[in-house]
Formats: structure tokens, sequence, C-alpha cells
């Protein structure tokens, strides 16, 4: 189904529409006797409300709805109608969108409120969105539709079904035209001009004489008056217990534009209970899509970073920022940092969240409230997140009223995951069930000194395991520096399951007002207070790069910057590969300037946006002739220092420096 077309199913904000009682508007003309067969054999979907909702608002939202609406206990998701022999018909779509709904399984309902079960699915078509099915009891006031294979075009017909989960409703207008499926034409739709709306799909299409011609099923987005229907014969010929998809599958990933097309093809023998076949069509689904998702990746993995145009260069230097960018390839098909846009969120005591959207992602910066104990931050995952709602605009606006949302409560599911470079996250879960949905909301959320970053999105039933192990992928194309206060990273060092494999206790020596001290695998440096006052606010940032290592590329530490909140002062040292033979010139020049300590690497200061900046190369050029990796020393000032000054305060930081690396 083309992006130009809209399933009808009526899942979502069913509890704000509402539900009417069930009967029909005065606008069709047809003969009363016919009228009340297809009423008698016409039926809402619906599933169970929960007795309790997940999601915790500051008033109770429901009291604002109509008293009809609240005291329903279920919720209208489509129709169904009967076509004789125990036999309902509704659109597979239907059924889909209330797969693993902690709600319950879907149900009939009919004109009187009684509701029926379904007992077991008879067969059915993803692709051709039918589904056929029988019911555990047999309504009290059984009815069923004639069926017409063959109707003729331009002929009047009427569009039956539980219109904006109102109760049912019938819209009059023509048979217009059928349409070719759009990926090869293997059968025809039906188009008609007669209106429809949500909770329509799975109604029948009907022609004056009361018989079923279709399936209402879609109807375009730009207009309501060239719908979609599935032809009833599609239904009728169809093989029994035989339930099949038989769609192409269009897979991608969010970072390049490379994808993979297959069919997907499952036949689930029936009949089947609701349960038994949503459990084989969404574990046939998770075995497709994993397939695919492998194939993607092994098909272009010379392509995909750390490999392909670009890569070379961001592997020079290392990500210098610490709200989180993501390496994606730009329209050149060179792999490059993306500049995300945030937008700024205020918690309150100097906490805020940026923001933004990244393809259906949520990618976010937390920066925690002063008023927040840090180990209960990273451990409370309902801490943090009610923060955010308490700043947030998230609410649903009901009869000129608002209810706001407070909690989604805790996470049902809350584990560690540690990604290809080695740093560990905790992945979130949330099933949040409501009146109006029930859904999986998923955050990765990477601990950081000053707060967390990460991202967080919807997972749907269908596909679960292959979009929770897309974003599992994600991860690994996430760029961001571990930032803030000193006395943040204390409290971030203490916690050691947190850590990423390339930092450790150890790494940091903090001793407030006589030391700071720096000591990895490949640098060594400290300072004292001659240099930069070493404070609890002082604040420190540690930005990571990539580089090669024993076993290929490794995301390891190749910058620290320490800065200085009461001087303004900034001492920093980035660690610089040497270009690669395809890298651009400038990259060359800046190189062999670096190589040779020719300025701005000379030691000498200069003015750079208002401050004073000197940088150094550690050792001298002849002792690094073909060097693989260069360090930075860099020291920035207030404008206006004298260069004997700022040449003191650079000497002050390369004199206990060492670097293990050549």
């Amino acid at each position: 189904m083309r992006v130009t077309l809209a399933a009808i199913g009526r899942i979502g904000a069913m509890a704000i529409l509402g539900l009417q009682a069930f009967g029909f508007a005065s606008a069709a003309p047809l003969d009363a006797d016919i009228q009340k067969t297809v009423q008698d054999a016409t039926f809402e979907v619906v599933i169970p409300k929960p007795t309790k909702e997940s999601i915790t608002y500051d008033k109770p939202w429901q009291d604002l709805l109509p008293y009809q609406i609240r005291s329903d206990k279920y919720v209208s998701i489509g129709t169904a109608f009967s076509i004789g022999s125990g036999r309902y018909v509704s659109a597979m779509h239907v059924l889909f969108a209330v797969f693993g709904d902690a709600r319950g399984e879907p149900m009939l309902r009919d004109a009187a409120g009684k509701v029926y079960p379904i007992a077991k699915i008879v067969k059915g078509s993803a692709e051709k969105d039918f589904v056929v099915f029988t019911l555990a009891q047999a309504p009290d006031h059984s009815a069923a539709l004639a069926v017409d294979e063959a109707p003729e075009l331009n002929e009047t017909v009427y569009a039956v079904g539980n219109a904006l989960g109102e109760g049912v409703v019938v819209r009059e207008g023509n048979y217009t035209s059928d349409t070719p499926e759009d990926e090869n034409g293997r059968w025809k739709w039906m188009r008609f001009s007669a209106p429809i709306s949500g909770g329509n799909s799975g109604g029948p299409l009907v022609d004056s004489k009361g018989h079923v011609i279709g399936v209402v099923r879609a109807k375009r987005t730009t207009e309501n008056t060239l719908n979609f229907a599935v032809p009833i014969s599609l239904v009728t010929k169809a093989a029994d217990n035989v339930i099949s998809t038989d769609s192409r599958a269009v897979t991608g990933f969010f970072v390049f534009d490379k994808t993979k097309t297959a069919q997907f093809k499952s036949e689930i023998a029936g009949p089947k209970s609701f349960a038994e076949f949503s459990t084989a069509y969404m574990k046939a689904a998770d075995a497709f899509n994993a397939a695919q998702l492998h194939a993607l990746f092994a098909d272009n993995a010379a392509e995909i970073f750390p490999h392909g145009g670009g890569s070379a260069r961001l592997m020079r230097s290392p990500y210098e920022r610490s709200a989180p960018a993501v390496i994606m390839q730009n329209s050149n098909g060179n792999w490059a940092f993306a500049q995300l846009q945030y937008t700024r969120l205020d918690l309150g005591h100097d906490g805020w969240q940026d923001s933004t959207n990244f393809k259906g992602v949520g990618i976010f910066h937390r920066h925690k409230p002063d008023n927040i104990d840090q180990a209960k931050w990273y451990a409370d995952a309902q801490l943090a997140k009610d923060a955010v709602f308490a700043s947030s605009p998230a609410s649903i606006h009901l009869n000129g009223d608002t209810a706001k949302i407070v909690s989604i409560g805790k996470p049902d599911e809350d584990e560690p995951f540690t990604d290809v470079w080695g740093r560990v996250w905790r992945i979130r879960t949330w099933h949040v069930t409501s009146w109006a949905a029930s859904e999986t909301q998923v955050e990765f959320s990477l601990p950081v000194p000053d707060g967390t970053v990460g991202f967080e999105g919807r997972i749907f039933a269908i596909g679960h395991d292959n979009q929770l192990a897309r974003l599992k992928l994600l991860t690994g194309f996430i760029a961001v520096s571990y930032d803030g206060k000193l006395s943040q990273w204390s409290g971030f060092l203490a916690q050691a399951a947190l850590l990423p494999r390339q930092l450790n206790a150890s790494v940091l020596k903090v001793d407030y007002g006589r030391r700071f001290a720096f000591d990895d695998h490949r640098l060594a440096f400290a300072y004292g207070p001659e240099l930069q006052k070493i404070e609890a606010d002082s604040r420190l940032r540690v930005d990571f790069g990539f580089m090669p290592g024993a076993d290929g590329t490794v995301l390891d530490i190749g910058g620290v910057v320490a800065y200085s909140n009461d001087d303004k002062s900034e001492a920093a040292v980035f660690r610089h590969a040497a270009p690669t033979d395809d890298a651009g010139e400038e990259a060359k020049k800046d190189w062999n300037k670096r190589l040779h300590r020719e300025h701005p690497y000379d030691a000498v200061a200069l003015n750079a946006n208002g401050r004073q900046q000197i940088s150094t190369i550690l050792g001298t050029p002849e002792a690094q002739p073909t060097a693989e990796a260069l360090y930075t020393f860099r020291y920035a000032a207030e404008g206006g220092t004298a260069q004997e000054a700022m040449k003191a305060k650079l000497d002050l930081l390369t004199g206990q420096a060492k670097v293990s690396e050549h």
C-alpha cells in the first residue's frame, strides 16, 4: 500500500472521538427491509478497555468525556460483517493493529451491545487485506449478507461501517472503477466514491440490493471521494485454512540510503485462534526482517562506516561536541557527523533536555537538574522520565480542557547494552496501556557525567525484534563527548557498571585545588593550580575519536578539554591522525603544519574569537618524521593576555605530558 493511501482502522484516539449508540444514519435510501438485514449483519470490532491505565495524568481525564463514552467497557477499532455459514469478514489490517495488544483480543459487538469473541481464523490474506473468521457463539440476531461477485461499474453503492468509532452508518456513492494493486497488478482493487472515515475498515460495500460486493479497506489521503475496497470475489475464492502473506518489503536503515528488497512470503495453516495466528505471523515477520537487515549490512559492508567515502576524514580528529550527532552518509555518499538542530526544554534547577526528531527517533541530551541525586538519576528511569514530563507539554485536550501526562511509571524492562564501540547503554522499555492505545515505548540511555544522552521511540508488535535490533545498531552511529563538572565526573566514575571500556576510575585523578591528572594508554599529562584552578565546578569534556586498533577500528579517547569557570581559561589536548592518501589538500596542509610545528602550532599566541590561544605539538619534528598521530596541546585565556604569560601556561600543560603512541 502506497503512502497515498490511508488504512482506516480506528486505532488511537478513540476515547477522544467517542463512541455513540450503534445505529444508522438516515441519509442512505436503502429499502427498510434491506437496511434491517444490513444492520443485523454488520458489527463493530472492539477490544476491552484496560481496567487501569499505565499513564498517570494530573487529573482524571476520563471525567471530561460524556458519560456514555467513559462508561463503555470497550474501544471500537473497526467493522466486520457476516456472510453466512457462521463466517465473518473484516480487513486484515484491523486485526494486525491489535497484535500484541495488552488490552485483550478483538471481538465483535452487535447493535444491542453484546460482544462475541473470535473463535478461529479460517482464512485470510495480508496483501489482499481480508480475513475470515468464526465466533465462539452465534449472535442473538443473526443475519448474513448475500454476495455479488460481479458488480457493475457506476452502480450505486453504500459504504457501511463504524465511522469514527461513533456507530455504524451508511453512506452513498458509486462504484467508479478498478485499479491494479501497486506491486505488480496481480489483482484489482475496487474504487468507489461513497465517503468513509476511520473505523470503516472491514465494513461491507453493498449494492442497492444489500449484496456485499467488497470489503472497505482504505481511503486516499488527499480526498474522501475515491476510496478503495477488496473485491468480495477475492474473499470467497480464497482457499480455506490458509492465511497468507506475499508482499514486497523494502528494508533500509537510518543512516544510509541503500535498501534491500525481497518478497515476504508466509503461509499459516488454519484454522487458528487469534492468539495462535498473531504469534505465528509475528514470528514469521521477525525471522524475515532479521534476515533482510543482516543481508542489507552484509551486502554493503565495504561501504558502511568505518568504511566507505568520508570515513578516513572522520577518523582524523575526535568529535568535539557534547550534544549528540549522528554518523550518516551525506548527499555525496560520504560519511559525516550530522549536526542536529535541538530544541531545549527547561527542567528547572539548572537541568534541561535538548531533543530533536531524527527519522522517527527522538534523540536527546538530558542535563541532570541539580536537585536530583546523580546516582539515582542513572539508576531510576522513572525519575528522569518524570522530570521531563513535569516540564513538557505532553497532554490530551478534551472539551476545552487539558489533562497533562505526569508519568508512565517504571519501565517494564531495564537492561544494560554494550554497543559495538564499548559504550554502556541502558535499554528501558515501557508497555504503555491506555483507553486509546497499547504500545511499547523504548529508550536507549547512555550515562554521561552531566546526565544522559540517547534516543527513544515506539516499537510495534509486528516486527518487534527487528525494530529493537535496528535501534541497537543505531547506537554505533551516535557520536557524543562525555562532559560535566569535575564533581559530576567523580560521581560518574564511581558508577563502575556505567563506564565505557575506555574510561575507568584510574584514567582521571582530581585533587581539588592541587592537581589534575589524566592517564590512559595513549596519553598522560598533569598540572596544578598554577595553570588553571581545579575546583568542583570546573568543567571537563572528554572527546572520543575513531582510530586503528588491533582488530580494526576502535573508538578511543581523542581529546581532553578542561575549563575553569573562575578565570575562563581552557586547557586542551587533541589527537590528530595522519591524513590518508585520498585526503583533501587542506587536510594534508594542516598535517604538515602540525608535523613541522608551523604557525599556529608554533607556541605563538594568536587572537581567536576575542580570546588568546596558543598551541604546540608535543615533541620535536626530528623525533617524529613519520608520525601516525600527533597530539596538539592548547591553552586559551581572555583576550589581551601577553605572549610570555600564554607560553608559560602552555609549558605548564606540556611539562608533565607523555605520549605513548608513534
